[in-house]
């Protein structure tokens, strides 16, 4: 379980989940261009795997908050600026 734990709040784990979106999206794009806005909508855009992904980057962007403590006084512009996303 601990391994599991680890795995999702590294960095490697968001870069490779940034990737999955940046995909995502290219498709929905395509699909949004060849098929209409509501084929895209239907098929990704409100797709359970599709909010799957932002929970699990919305976690591990928190989680990478207080692991890395940008919340100190020190590294707060950089907390910041990692909120901003």
């Amino acid at each position: 379980m601990k391994k599991i734990i680890q795995l999702l709040f590294s960095i490697s784990f968001t870069g490779f989940m940034l990737i999955v979106f940046a995909i995502a999206l290219a498709v929905a794009t395509i699909i949004e261009n060849t098929y209409g806005s509501e084929a895209a909508r239907t098929i990704v855009y409100n797709s359970w795997w599709l909010e799957l992904i932002l929970v699990l980057l919305a976690v591990n962007l928190v989680a990478n908050i207080i692991r890395f403590r940008l919340y100190k006084r020190q590294k707060l512009t950089i907390g910041i600026f990692h909120l901003a996303f």
